[in-house]
């Protein structure tokens, strides 16, 4: 029987630990260095639909098996609400890209085409200024969870199996030797085992990093302004996207809007150094520009603002499984880390207990990008 630990007790850590218990007979721990769900997934805006890219859509497709079998059970508490997702353009060549984009894509879910002037002829969204909007799509199915719920849920299945969540332990070191992990220190005692899975989210490249593991990744802020209104709307506002700022607009239910804004990758950041509050000039962008194509949202009282950080991957493709280091595997995103998390956590219980790469294998290996291998490996 092998010993496996986790880093990371988010929706990721939970969902590995989760299919690892599913697969096999072995000693599995996750290893939180503060309270279960208590950092990157608490400030998930928690989407979830079938757009990205095509391996997103592929993989995903797992994840909406597992959501649905896990929404079956009566005691789950979390919740998903379908908003539907409507992208926008305020230029005609990003107009053209949409509709170029929707044109070449081989996308199985329901999605549209909505030309100029158009929106309010095809889709409810009595709230939408369309002035300056010169093209834009919409897909109906899309919405969100409630992230940290979500996340307990997996982590109670997980339980069942016989996971231990061991909540204020953090991973100061893995031990490694003749490139084969032998263990870790955890709040200064060593542990024997015999693979590591690194779920740690922005931590990633730190983690990855002291192991020499040098990992392709960017990091931006991801900021988020929770608005109020003090008189419920009719309707709730869509995932709203702009094109051209990458500002995003959510309505959460009938009265809370969340305004968020996507960016490029820029280096890495140190996760524990990053402020909750948001950079001013960025915080009166973003909320110009919502409030510009929802200019209800000008009755709104701010009620509460955070910064996370989103990983960022060249290729737009998470880094999954097994790397150089025998033992040592990597689950790391390209940002949608609630929507990826069941199929991340089923490949990479494949990879360490079947030695099976799964049909994944090549878009997700750290071996695509030059200067990185891997060592293909199961326990014993």
């Amino acid at each position: 029987m092998g010993n496996v630990a986790i880093i990371g007790g988010g929706i990721v850590g939970a969902s590995i630990a989760y299919h690892l218990s599913q697969f096999g007979d072995h000693s599995i721990k996750v290893y939180e260095r503060k309270k279960l769900v208590g950092e990157t997934t608490s400030k998930s805006v928690a989407l979830f639909g079938l757009y990205g890219n095509e391996t997103g859509r592929e993989m995903k497709k797992y994840g909406l098996e597992m959501y649905n079998e896990l929404f079956e059970d009566s005691n789950v508490n979390s919740r998903y609400k379908l908003i539907g997702r409507l992208v926008v353009s305020t230029t005609k060549e990003g107009a053209c890209g949409l509709k170029m984009d929707f044109e070449s894509e081989d996308i199985e879910d329901p999605i549209c085409y909505i030309p100029d002037g158009e929106i309010k002829q095809r889709i409810m969204c009595p709230y939408l200024n369309e002035n300056g909007i010169f093209g834009s799509t919409y897909q109906p199915n899309v919405g969100y969870f409630t992230p940290v719920e979500l996340a307990q849920a997996i982590i109670a299945k997980a339980r069942q199996n016989g996971v231990e969540f061991c909540e204020f332990s953090e991973v100061n070191e893995i031990v490694i030797s003749e490139n084969q992990v032998e263990g870790i220190i955890v709040n200064g005692d060593m542990k024997k085992v015999d693979a590591v899975v690194c779920a740690a989210g922005p931590w990633n490249p730190i983690i990855a990093k002291s192991v020499g593991i040098e990992l392709p990744i960017a990091h931006t802020l991801a900021p988020i302004v929770c608005l109020e209104a003090s008189v419920p709307m009719k309707t709730i506002i869509p995932f709203t996207q702009h094109v051209e700022s990458g500002t995003y607009i959510i309505g959460r239910d009938y009265q809370t809007t969340y305004v968020g804004k996507w960016a490029d990758g820029d280096g890495q950041y140190d996760p524990d150094k990053i402020s909750n509050e948001i950079p001013p000039n960025m915080k009166g962008q973003m909320l110009d520009i919502a409030k510009a194509f929802f200019p209800i949202l000008e009755e709104t009282e701010e009620t509460g603002e955070w910064v996370g950080i989103r990983s960022s991957i060249e290729d737009g493709v998470p880094i999954v499984g097994w790397t150089e280091k025998k033992g040592f595997l990597i689950a790391a995103f390209d940002s949608s880390g609630i929507q990826l998390a069941p199929a991340v956590g089923n490949i990479i219980a494949k990879q360490l207990l079947n030695g099976d790469p799964t049909e994944f294998y090549d878009r997700v290996s750290i071996s695509r990008f030059k200067g990185h291998r891997d060592v293909k490996n199961k326990l014993d």
